[in-house]
């Protein structure tokens, strides 16, 4: 999805038409999903026709409903969005649920993608248990790869096969399993060495205890699941993973409101949308935090925005979604996007924010 969004970013065109959905991943639903597709292509046409004329709507009407024939929507996620301009004829499938909508424009709404790849985060699940050693590569909750090389599953056969009655040697038990999480730590390590991603661990609270003190590098360790089965498959332990991963993520976004109390005792905050909208063009945006859910249609008199209600006419809208730039612009420059929760920036009474450089 990073390298899809990456060219899309860089697309200008005289027509460039996203059109965003929200859909469902299990039947029946999923059935509703192709008519509502259907539905917002028929929006789209009419649009066109009023925006750009009947040549054009039909020439990108048909590009839309060959792009749609390709979507099977048994395999749909939460969202979907569709681009289609002169060059570009691609869909992508979201993690993530966003608001349906139409954009037309010169360049293609992405804030979903960035949202879905702020969102996917990928993590390795390490699962722990007396004697082996499972690593599973994970984005949300889907698996990407359980590893059988590098190293796993890594296993201790003299743990795997003591006998209970040798357990009450202690001093043997806790040097096999120091000896076998060292072992371990190491395998994880090289895998991290190259594609540096977070670390939650599934085990016994005596095993993850124990892990710990080998662990070289603790600070990438996420925190711990509970272990059920050390056996069970790999999705359903990345699907039991993922809830606790997300959660920490969330914590993770909520902390960085400290950020924007800083940068408003400072005199580095701005929150007007037009002061915003000034600033990210010129650079000048080193943070911008909006809330899920928010978008922002206006009209544009001469550089200044007027914000305009979400059902006004789309004839009488110049920028379908003036935050969807906002954020292209910030990314532009080297700055970074943070999602909140909704209401998450109740106590500044905004959707949005910004934390300038300067």
């Amino acid at each position: 999805m990073r390298e899809i969004l990456e060219r899309l970013t860089k697309v200008h065109s005289p027509v460039c038409i996203s059109i965003i959905l929200k859909t469902h991943r299990i039947h029946p639903e999923n059935k509703k999903d192709s008519l509502l597709l259907k539905n917002l292509i028929t929006e789209t046409h009419a649009r066109l026709e009023d925006e750009y004329g009947k040549e054009a709507a039909s020439t990108y009407t048909d590009k839309l409903k060959k792009l749609a024939e390709k979507i099977d929507h048994n395999h749909n996620d939460l969202g979907l969005v569709l681009f289609v301009s002169d060059e570009i004829e691609e869909y992508v499938r979201l993690p993530i649920s966003p608001n349906t909508r139409i954009i037309l424009d010169q360049t293609f709404a992405t804030r979903s993608l960035i949202r879905a790849l702020k969102w996917s985060m990928e993590y390795y699940v390490l699962v722990l248990s007396k004697g082996k050693a499972r690593l599973i590569k994970a984005s949300s909750d889907k698996v990407v790869k359980e590893f059988e090389d590098r190293g796993f599953p890594v296993t201790e056969e003299g743990l795997l096969k003591m006998p209970p009655i040798d357990g009450a040697n202690a001093t043997r038990v806790s040097n096999l399993t120091r000896e076998f999480f060292n072992q371990v730590d190491k395998a994880v390590n090289r895998i991290r060495k190259e594609h540096p991603l977070p670390v939650i661990v599934c085990a016994q609270e005596v095993n993850y205890a124990d892990y710990l003190k080998e662990a070289d590098q603790p600070d990438t360790l996420l925190g711990r699941v509970l272990l059920k089965n050390a056996e069970e498959k790999a999705l359903k332990l990345v699907q039991d993973a993922w809830p606790h991963v997300r959660e920490m993520r969330i914590n993770k976004q909520r902390e960085r409101i400290v950020e924007l109390e800083e940068a408003f005792q400072n005199g580095n905050y701005l929150s007007d949308l037009n002061e915003v909208w000034t600033a990210v063009q010129e650079g000048r945006g080193k943070t911008i935090f909006v809330e899920e859910g928010y978008y922002q249609p206006v009209v544009d008199r001469k550089g200044v925005l007027k914000p305009v209600s979400k059902e006004t006419n789309f004839d009488q809208v110049d920028r379908d979604d003036i935050v969807d730039e906002m954020i292209e612009f910030t990314l532009k420059f080297g700055g970074d996007v943070v999602f909140m929760e909704r209401d998450g920036l109740a106590k500044f009474d905004r959707n949005i924010a910004l934390i300038t450089r300067y």
